[in-house]
This record gives C-alpha cells, sequence and structure tokens, in this order.
C-alpha cells in the first residue's frame, strides 16, 4: 500500500513533538547515535541523536504510540 504526505505527516509531526527535530546531532556521554523510529504502517519516520538511555527511548516510543494509535518501536538497519 502506498500512503501520501498527507497520510503519513501527522504522525511524523507527534514524532517531532517527542523526539525533537529531524536529524538532531547532539554531544554528550549520555547521548544514543542514530537512532530510527518506525511504525509498522508507515515504515521509518523520524532518525537522529536522543539524550538518554534505551529505557527512556522506549518510554518515548510507548508515549508515541498512545498518541498516535499504532505500534513505534526503535528500528533496526534492516527494518
Amino acid at each position: 500500500m502506498f500512503f501520501t504526505e498527507e497520510d503519513v505527516e501527522p504522525v511524523v509531526q507527534v514524532a517531532k513533538e517527542i523526539f525533537g527535530p529531524v536529524g538532531n546531532l547532539l554531544e554528550g556521554k549520555n547521548v544514543m547515535k542514530n537512532i530510527l523510529i518506525g511504525t509498522n504502517e508507515f515504515g521509518k519516520i523520524w532518525y537522529g541523536d536522543i539524550e538518554g538511555d534505551s529505557d527512556y527511548i522506549l518510554g518515548l516510543c510507548r508515549v508515541m504510540s498512545q498518541r498516535v494509535g499504532q505500534s513505534v518501536t526503535v528500528v533496526h538497519e534492516s527494518f
């Protein structure tokens, strides 16, 4: 199935609100680098660095899942 920009944009906007700007680069010792966030329906929707550990990032994914009504997860490159 193919989606238009209008289909995906609301989910991307929520991702920006929760994770910050797409492609952000952060420095620091508690920064997870090159994180990809995606949904099963839309695929990869956000990427960048996130300050926090893996539990924090998974918590953000749970918050976003509740807001958009879809499963949101950290994506591996082979997704």
